[in-house]
C-alpha cells in the first residue's frame, strides 16, 4: 500500500515536471511554428530578385509604376519598417531613392532584413496584434513579389515555381 502510494506520488510529480518543462518550452517558442512560412518567404522572394538579369532592374512595363528594383527595394525597406515596428520601435517611413541599389546590394538588403524579421518574430510572446502584424508583413510581401512576377513574365522570363 505505501510503495502503491509513493509510485503514484512519483508519477504525479514526473508528470507535473514534464507538463511544466512542456510548458515552458512553448513559452519560450511560441512562434517557432511561423520561421518554415518566413523562411520560405525569403527564400522565394530571392529567387523572384534573382531572376531578373541585372541589366533589366530598371525594367517597367508602364511609365506609372515601380521599376523593377524599386519594386526590390520597396520589398525590403518595407520589411526594414514592418519589423521595426513588430519589435516597438518604430521608424519614419522614408525610403529615400527606391533605384539606388544594384541586383546584388538589393538581395543582401532584402535577405538581411528576412534574417531580421524571422529573429524578431521567434523571439516575441505571442499575441493577436502581433500575429495581425506578422501576416499584413506576409500579405504586403506577397503583392509586391507577385508584381515582380508579372515583370519577369513580360520580360519573357519564366518565374521561380510557387514554394
Amino acid at each position: 500500500m505505501k510503495n502503491q502510494n509513493l509510485c503514484k506520488k512519483l508519477f504525479l510529480i514526473l508528470l507535473l515536471g514534464l507538463s511544466l518543462q512542456l510548458t515552458l518550452q512553448a513559452q519560450e517558442n511560441e512562434y517557432e511554428f511561423l520561421k518554415g512560412p518566413l523562411t520560405t518567404a525569403k527564400d522565394f522572394t530571392v529567387e523572384v530578385f534573382d531572376a531578373m538579369p541585372s541589366e533589366d532592374y530598371s525594367f517597367k512595363p508602364t511609365e506609372d509604376v515601380r521599376t523593377f528594383a524599386a519594386q526590390a527595394y520597396h520589398i525590403a525597406y518595407s520589411l526594414e519598417w514592418f519589423s521595426n515596428q513588430l519589435k516597438g520601435t518604430p521608424i519614419q517611413w522614408a525610403p529615400g531613392d527606391e533605384n539606388d541599389m544594384n541586383k546584388d546590394e538589393l538581395i543582401k538588403y532584402v535577405t538581411e532584413q528576412f534574417d531580421t524579421l524571422i529573429e524578431i518574430v521567434i523571439n516575441s510572446e505571442q499575441s493577436g496584434q502581433f500575429t495581425a502584424g506578422v501576416l499584413g508583413v506576409l500579405r504586403h510581401n506577397s503583392h509586391h513579389r507577385g508584381q515582380m512576377v508579372t515583370y519577369l513574365r513580360t520580360n519573357g522570363i519564366a518565374p521561380p515555381a510557387y514554394k
